[in-house]
C-alpha cells in the first residue's frame, strides 16, 4: 500500500557563449579604461549579441574571460528579489546543499552570495564598478543548455505573467468556462527523487489521474468549480501561467493560484499547432495561438486536449504571484527553471533580448541583461535548455511575455570562499544604476 500525504499549495508553473570577439572586446575595454556608462553598455551589448549561441562549453570560467555584467533594470527591484530569496533560504534546514555544475554548494553560500551583492548594491555602483566587483568577489559559472530544447541555440528564454481576467462565481452567460478546485479523488504520493506523483486510487493502487480530455468531456471535476470565465482561451491561459487575478463585475478582485495538477506531462499547444502545419515556428506566439483558436472554434477542443496536463486551483488571500518556493515573485527578476538543473534560490545573470510593445502595437526589440534569482518552476519548464522570466501582472506584461521566445545565456554567481565585503572606495556613491 502506497503512503500518501495531503496536497500542498504552490505554483505549477538557461547558456550563453563567449566568442573570441567578445574576449578581445573585453580586453580592449580594460586597456582604454572607458568611463562613459553609455559607451560601456553599448559595447557590452554588442559583445553579448555576438556571443549568444556560439557553442562554447558551459561550466566554471576564468573571470577575465567572462562577459560584462551591467544590469539594465532597477536596483530596487533586485534588492526586493534578493531580500525575498534570503528569507526563503533562512527557512531551509541547516546544512542543506544544492548542485551547481556538478559541484555541491551549501545553501549558506547561496545566501552569502546574495548578501554580498546587496552590500555592493548599497553603494550604488556604476555599471563598470558593478562588473568589476562581481568578477573580483564571485566565482562565475556558465549554465549549461541543451540544443534539443531550442534548435540551433543553447538556451530558450521565454516569459510568463499573471493575467487579470473577468470572472463570475456563478455560471451565467457569458461566464461559461470554469477553473476547478482540487477534486476529492486526486491524491499525491509521498515525494520521491523525481518529485511528487499525482493520481487516483483504484483498488488501493495509485493509477494515473484523468487527462485534460477526460476531465472536460466526462466532467470528472464537476462540483469543484471555483470561478467561471467568459473565454475558453483565458481559462487555458491560467493553466499555463499558474495564477491569475479574477475581477468580478462589482470591481472587486481575488487571487487564484495553482493548488495541484493531474500529473500528466505538459505538452505545448503551440508546438502542436506547428507540428500539424497550422502555425509556423516563426509566427507562433501566445497572441497568434489565441487568434487561431478564435478563428477555428471547431478545432478548439482538439487543440486544448493535445495537452493532457491539467491544473487545479485555490483562492488566495493575496493578489501577488506566489512561486513554487512559496515566495512572492518580483517582476523582471524572478526566474522559473527546472530545479533539477538550476538550484532554487541561486543568483544568476540572464542575457537575451526583450520585446517592447509600443502604443500602436508595433514591436521593437532591445537587449536584456540583468541579475535574476531562481524562485519558481513550471510544468513546461523542464531540462537544462529552458528558463522562464516573470514579467509582471496585467495586459502590458502579458503582451511582452507572450512574445518572448529568444536565445539566451545564464551565468551563476557564488561568493568566493573568502570574499571580503565591498569597501566604500570600490563602489561609487550617488551613481546611476545602469538602467
Amino acid at each position: 500500500m502506497e503512503s500518501f500525504q495531503p496536497l500542498r499549495h504552490g505554483r505549477g508553473g538557461v547558456g550563453g557563449i563567449i566568442q573570441t570577439a567578445a574576449i578581445a572586446l573585453r580586453r580592449a575595454l580594460n586597456a582604454i579604461r572607458i568611463y562613459a556608462s553609455s559607451l560601456f553598455l553599448f559595447l557590452f551589448l554588442l559583445a553579448a549579441t555576438v556571443s549568444v549561441g556560439a557553442g562554447k562549453p558551459a561550466g566554471p570560467m576564468a573571470n577575465q574571460l567572462a562577459p560584462s555584467f551591467p544590469d539594465d533594470s532597477s536596483y530596487d527591484s533586485l534588492n526586493k528579489a534578493i531580500t525575498i530569496n534570503l528569507a526563503y533560504l533562512s527557512g531551509q534546514p541547516p546544512g542543506k546543499t544544492v548542485q551547481i555544475d556538478g559541484k555541491t554548494v551549501p545553501l549558506a553560500r547561496l545566501a552569502k552570495s546574495l548578501r554580498l551583492l546587496q552590500d555592493i548594491l548599497a553603494r550604488n555602483p556604476s555599471p563598470e564598478e558593478l562588473d568589476g566587483l562581481m568578477k573580483e568577489h564571485f566565482d562565475i559559472i556558465q549554465a549549461a543548455g541543451t540544443r534539443g530544447s531550442n534548435p540551433g541555440q543553447d538556451l530558450l528564454v521565454t516569459g510568463y505573467y499573471q493575467p487579470i481576467i473577468a470572472g463570475s462565481l456563478t455560471r451565467e452567460a457569458p461566464f461559461l468556462f470554469p477553473l476547478y478546485g482540487v477534486p476529492d479523488d486526486l491524491v499525491q504520493r509521498n515525494p520521491r527523487k523525481d518529485g511528487p506523483a499525482f493520481g487516483r486510487l483504484e483498488n488501493d493502487l495509485l493509477v494515473p489521474y484523468w487527462t485534460r480530455e477526460e476531465i472536460e468531456k466526462q466532467q470528472r471535476a464537476a462540483g469543484h468549480e471555483l470561478v467561471w470565465l467568459q473565454d475558453p482561451f483565458d481559462a487555458y491561459l491560467v493553466h499555463v501561467q499558474g495564477s491569475a487575478i479574477i475581477q468580478f463585475r462589482d470591481g472587486s478582485r481575488r487571487g487564484i493560484h495553482f493548488a495541484a495538477k493531474n500529473g500528466h506531462p505538459y505538452q505545448s499547444i503551440g508546438s502542436y499547432l506547428i507540428r500539424t502545419g497550422r502555425l509556423s515556428r516563426r509566427t507562433s506566439t501566445m497572441q497568434t495561438i489565441r487568434d487561431y483558436i478564435a478563428a477555428h472554434p471547431s478545432e478548439r477542443d482538439e487543440i486544448f486536449h493535445s495537452n493532457p496536463s491539467f491544473i487545479f486551483f485555490a483562492w488566495t488571500d493575496t493578489t501577488a504571484v506566489i512561486g513554487s518556493l512559496g515566495t512572492v515573485l518580483t517582476a523582471g527578476r524572478s526566474l522559473a527553471a527546472d530545479h533539477n538543473f538550476f538550484p532554487s534560490g541561486a543568483l544568476g545573470f540572464l542575457v537575451s533580448r526583450r520585446p517592447k510593445v509600443a502604443d500602436d502595437n508595433t514591436v521593437h526589440w532591445a537587449p536584456l541583461h540583468r541579475f535574476v534569482v531562481v524562485q519558481d518552476s513550471g510544468s513546461a519548464i523542464k531540462g537544462r535548455g529552458r528558463v522562464d522570466l516573470f514579467w509582471g501582472t496585467g495586459p502590458e506584461a502579458g503582451a511582452e511575455a507572450g512574445l518572448m521566445k529568444e536565445a539566451g545565456a545564464l551565468y551563476f554567481f557564488l561568493a568566493k570562499e573568502e570574499a571580503p565585503q565591498a569597501s566604500p572606495d570600490q563602489a561609487g556613491t550617488a551613481r546611476g544604476n545602469g538602467s
